[in-house]
């Protein structure tokens, strides 16, 4: 099993080239496991996280090159599977693809969110089969030799058998293998998608999101579906991590973490009754209409350190293309109760959704300005990408490569003007945040000095220059 390097654009500090530890593969892994496969994991990324070789153009990729990875590929292996994250790694992906069927003829699966929506360009590329969604049954049947009309969600040369049966109890499925990483090289490089402190590692409590907002693929990909572990299994990867491996930091990313009230809470009493000195972060987002002061207090109890939140827009408006629910006073409630709390708070902002006129952009600013006055710690200002599987796509005329995915697409009519939209808006946040609560602009400074990450802010700002500095 393959995880790709990451692959990132020269000058782009907020849209690529963030790093994270493999997620769906270490799941995908942990099941072949408990079914008497023997697997080995190639984390290409976090086996060499400071080379750097060169992909395209300004494109770049940090880890192992294709020959190294072809290196390390047991020459008895009956099957190669490769995830696939972001649109980025297409690229990459293809070249690796060409290159294990040249020299060593294996079967090659692909995987992943974006296979999931674009399996054809990765069949096209040489690729066997890709795995559609949730893939831990499919590529069981596969290897097991199942007839592939049989096999729910999987695509080949031909034929492309959709994903009907998710997993209802993921209580059912064994933790991910984290084991099978070069966790000390991750944890050593002191950066990641979320504010990293110490030894570090995700967490996925659910899977899914029933909402339909029309830039996101989560719905493709899922299906609108959610299932959620229950509390004791939560907790119970918690504790043999802190026993097992000394990791004291947990980074949930969920696509929607807090949708039931009663499951968090009793994962926070969880954590209390078995006195776990832990903390937790909400790293990807949550629906903050999903919290309130009871489900705040267990989670400051139990370790809560970080939520991140995402209006999207400060426009009604805007709110309904996107058809994305928000509700702006509430929003504004849970981060003034987070900053009384202590619990740091992050807000993400999409800007040059189609149809955004400047009065729009103008009461996105005002609304970040509100946040900031009510303690809000950081901001994220993405610059609208369409990604295929999203609603959204069909509106865009899109021409250009895979690589150009990401959250500052240069390529994008009015990019220039987005752009130096978004440079007012953070130059707004900040002025604002050290006007409002001085202290807290203090503290980020520390922070940076001292490498004790509270936000995703102070942390991108040591990424970057240690890269600039480390990376050959």
């Amino acid at each position: 099993m393959i995880n790709p390097p990451l692959v990132y654009e020269k000058g782009d500090l907020l849209g690529s080239g963030i790093p994270s530890m493999p997620v769906g593969i270490c799941y995908l892994a942990s099941y072949l496991i408990s079914e008497g496969v023997d697997v080995k994991l190639i984390d290409c990324f976090g086996e060499s996280p400071n080379t750097k070789h060169n992909l395209k153009d300004d494109y770049y990729c940090l880890g192992l090159d294709i020959d190294e990875i072809i290196s390390r590929i047991p020459g008895d292996s009956d099957s190669v599977g490769i995830s696939v994250h972001s649109a980025e790694q297409y690229m990459f992906v293809s070249k690796l693809i060409r290159g294990i069927k040249e020299k060593l003829e294996l079967q090659v699966v692909v995987g992943g969110g974006f296979p999931t929506i674009n399996p054809d360009i990765f069949i096209e590329a040489g690729a066997d089969y890709v795995i559609l969604g949730e893939g831990e049954q499919a590529y069981v049947d596969l290897l097991e030799g199942k007839s592939l009309k049989e096999i729910d969600g999987i695509a080949g040369k031909g034929f492309k058998n959709l994903k009907k049966n998710f997993i209802e109890n993921l209580d059912s499925l064994p933790f991910p293998a984290v084991e099978l990483l070069p966790l000390d090289n991750y944890w050593r490089l002191g950066y990641a998608h979320g504010p990293v402190n110490g030894k570090y590692l995700f967490l996925i409590t659910s899977r899914g999101c029933p909402f339909n907002c029309n830039f996101c693929v989560t719905p493709t990909i899922w299906q609108r579906k959610w299932r959620g572990r229950s509390a004791k299994n939560i907790v119970d990867e918690i504790e043999e991590r802190v026993k097992g491996l000394g990791v004291k930091d947990f980074h949930i990313q969920d696509d929607l973490f807090t949708l039931k009230k009663g499951r968090v809470i009793d994962m926070c009493k969880e954590i209390v009754s078995r006195k776990l000195d832990i903390t937790w972060k909400i790293v990807a987002g949550t629906k903050v209409e999903s919290i309130d002061d009871e489900m705040l207090g267990w989670m400051k109890k139990s370790g809560c350190t970080y939520i991140s939140i995402s209006p999207e827009s400060g426009s009604e408006d805007v709110l309904k293309l996107m058809n994305k629910p928000y509700d702006f006073r509430k929003g504004l409630d849970i981060i003034k109760k987070c900053h009384r709390l202590g619990i740091k708070t992050q807000a993400c902002f999409v800007l040059g959704y189609p149809g955004e006129t400047k009065d729009d952009l103008r009461k996105s600013m005002s609304y970040m300005r509100e946040l900031a006055k009510a303690g809000l710690d950081e901001v994220g200002l993405f610059i609208m990408c369409p990604l295929p599987g999203a609603k959204v796509f069909g509106q865009f005329n899109y021409t250009g490569t895979y690589e150009d995915m990401n959250f500052s697409p240069k390529w994008r009519e009015g990019f220039d003007d987005a752009n130096a939209f978004r440079n007012r808006m953070y130059a707004g946040f900040f002025t604002t945040k050290f006007l409002w609560h001085p202290l807290k602009s203090a503290r980020s400074l520390k922070n940076l000095l001292t490498k004790r990450f509270e936000t995703k802010t102070e942390m991108t700002v040591y990424r970057v220059l240690k890269r600039y500095m480390e990376v050959r």
